[in-house]
C-alpha cells in the first residue's frame, strides 16, 4: 500500500489490535479504537487495563489494522508506546464520536467521565501492509513474491510472468 493508502485506510473507523508482552513473556492481544494523526496512533486505555500495565514494562508493541471481506488489507505497525501525561477527555471525544457518532458518544463520556484513563501514544518503528490482489485470469491467487518458495512450480510460473518470456 502506498502512504496515501496507508493514510486514508487507518483514518477509517476501524478495530485495531494491540499485542503486547505479558510479565511471564506470553503475548497479549487485546481490540481497541483509535486515533491516527499521520505519524502516529493514540489510543486511550482504561487505567487499570492489564495492558497497561505491561506497557509500562515493556514499551514495544505491535499493533494490527485489517479487514474483511475482501479484499483484506491490514496495516502492522511495529512501534513504541508511551503512556502520555496529557488531558485524555478530547482525544477520547475525537475517538468516540469517529467510532460511534456524536449523540451516541456524548453519552458514553458523560456516564465514564469520573473513570481515569490514559493516552497511549504508539510511534511506528516499522509498518508493514498486506493488500490481497485480485484473482488471476487462471483462477490462481497471486501471492507477494516473497512467498512464493524458490524451485517450486508457482515459483518458476511468477518468474516467466515477470521476465516476460511467458
Amino acid at each position: 500500500m502506498s502512504e496515501q493508502q496507508i493514510e486514508e485506510f487507518l483514518r477509517e473507523s476501524r478495530v485495531t489490535r494491540i499485542a503486547t508482552v505479558t510479565e511471564d513473556g506470553a503475548p497479549y492481544v487485546v481490540p481497541v479504537v483509535y486515533e491516527w494523526d499521520g505519524k502516529q496512533m493514540y489510543l486511550v486505555a482504561r487505567k487499570r487495563a492489564a495492558w497497561v500495565r505491561y506497557i509500562r514494562r515493556e514499551p514495544r508493541v505491535c499493533v494490527v489494522t485489517d479487514e474483511e471481506p475482501l479484499p483484506q488489507r491490514k496495516v502492522i505497525i511495529e512501534g513504541v508506546a508511551e503512556i502520555m501525561d496529557t488531558d485524555w477527555v478530547e482525544i477520547a471525544r475525537r475517538i468516540v464520536t469517529r467510532y460511534l457518532g456524536p449523540s451516541v458518544s456524548e453519552k458514553y463520556l458523560q456516564g465514564t467521565l469520573d473513570q481515569p484513563r490514559l493516552v497511549i501514544r504508539i510511534t511506528p518503528r516499522k509498518i508493514t501492509t498486506w493488500h490481497n490482489p485480485p484473482q488471476l485470469a487462471d483462477g490462481k491467487q497471486s501471492w507477494h513474491h516473497r512467498y512464493y518458495e524458490p524451485g517450486s512450480r508457482w515459483y518458476e510460473e511468477y518468474q516467466r510472468e515477470t521476465s516476460g518470456r511467458g
